[in-house]
């Protein structure tokens, strides 16, 4: 049985991880979004950074479409599993390249990403690509973690720092160029879990006072202590360092008792940025992150010898609906029927709930008129 299971992990860790000329840079220069804006328009551009470091301590980058016609920004966080054990590490990158990043383009399919399509609502926008190889759900400021049960060792888990670079280069770009008028920041699956924790510091460094949105996708931070267990927090905080990303004012801010910090997000977002709009995308019974979540039961037994069913999962989102999101006016959901993961990979953002598609609930929440939808 316990071969069985770890069979099952795999093949489901498997499957749930998710032709324009590039800019080249004269040596010694550093490519700028304002040379890119000037250079490369309104394509997808490649943007390298020593100072963004992937978990094998490789430098990487990020990617970026820049319109200089526009004062709107889209920001995506990538997904790609998460790395706190020798099993989840082997599906989840420790490296991201600019091929990768092109390899990656030339497959999307997400109408977020298709700037010929009318009914996508960010095709003139600026957007921002931020890659994952940190192995920390982008929140991690740990630069030499030690990865238990046979992990590997000296991971760069820096997921938040790396964020903090790409917020740097966009502050100075848009402040030189009349600032945003919008901004929407969005993840899946990892990219869904860092959204939150990584808000703050998008508000702080470069939204402050502009109206912002975001979408959280797959990334279910459970206030329910069966599925969210304190040695799985454990784990997560000793190898990502996640309390160092959060706010310095959580706990004077959030008003309501939780068990980690972590899961005060969702209260902490809604009453600092009362003017902000949040919205939360989930499948009942999520088949990637209800092994994820495996880790953590049993007092985190390795490996795990049970999964998370399905029914507990829906069970978790409906208790996180009712007893905290419920309780907050800026926060609704999206929660749908399935095992499905991701929603946002989607080429026409078509699923929907009552008549309503994905698509136009997700202008309806930016416009703030927005109405949970749930089956």
């Amino acid at each position: 049985m316990k071969t069985y299971l770890v069979l099952i992990v795999l093949s489901i860790l498997v499957l749930g991880c998710s032709d324009d000329d590039p800019v080249f840079v004269e040596e010694g220069g550093e490519l700028t979004l304002q040379k890119v804006a000037t250079d490369s328009s309104n394509i997808a551009v490649w943007i390298p950074r020593e100072s963004l470091t992937s978990r094998n301590m490789e430098s990487m980058g990020y990617g970026a479409v820049i319109n200089p016609n526009s004062d709107k920004l889209f920001i995506f966080l990538d997904g790609g599993g998460a790395c706190f054990n020798g099993i989840t590490c082997n599906f989840n990158l420790d490296r991201f390249s600019e091929e990768d990043f092109y390899e990656r383009l030339a497959s999307e399919q997400s109408l977020l990403l298709n700037r010929e399509s009318d009914e996508n609502q960010f095709k003139d926008w600026n957007v921002i690509f931020v890659p994952y190889a940190t192995g920390d759900v982008h929140v991690g400021t740990n630069p030499s973690a030690d990865v238990p049960n046979n992990g590997p060792s000296d991971q760069a888990m820096v997921g938040a720092n790396n964020f903090s670079v790409i917020l740097s280069d966009l502050n100075e770009y848009f402040t030189s160029n009349g600032g945003l008028s919008e901004v929407v920041f969005a993840g899946s699956s990892a990219g869904g879990f860092g959204v939150m924790p990584n808000y703050f510091q998008l508000k702080t460094s470069l939204a402050n006072n502009v109206p912002t949105t975001a979408i959280i996708d797959a990334g279910q931070i459970f206030r329910d202590e069966s599925l969210l267990t304190p040695c799985l927090v454990e784990q997560w905080e000793s190898l990502w360092n996640i309390s160092a990303s959060l706010p310095a004012d959580l706990n004077t801010i959030v008003q309501q008792t939780y068990s980690y910090d972590i899961q005060k997000v969702y209260e902490y977002s809604s009453l600092k940025y009362p003017e902000d709009n949040f919205g939360f995308l989930s499948y009942y019974e999520d088949g990637t992150n209800t092994v994820f979540y495996s880790f953590g039961q049993q007092n985190c037994n390795y490996p795990p010898q049970t999964l998370v069913s399905g029914a507990a999962f829906k069970s978790g989102l409906l208790d996180l609906k009712s007893e905290v999101l419920d309780n907050l006016d800026n926060w609704k959901v999206f929660y749908k029927t399935g095992t499905s993961h991701t929603f946002l990979g989607d080429a026409n953002l078509s699923q929907s709930i009552n008549g309503t598609s994905l698509n136009q609930w997700l202008l309806q929440l930016r416009q703030g008129e927005v109405e949970d939808l749930f089956e």
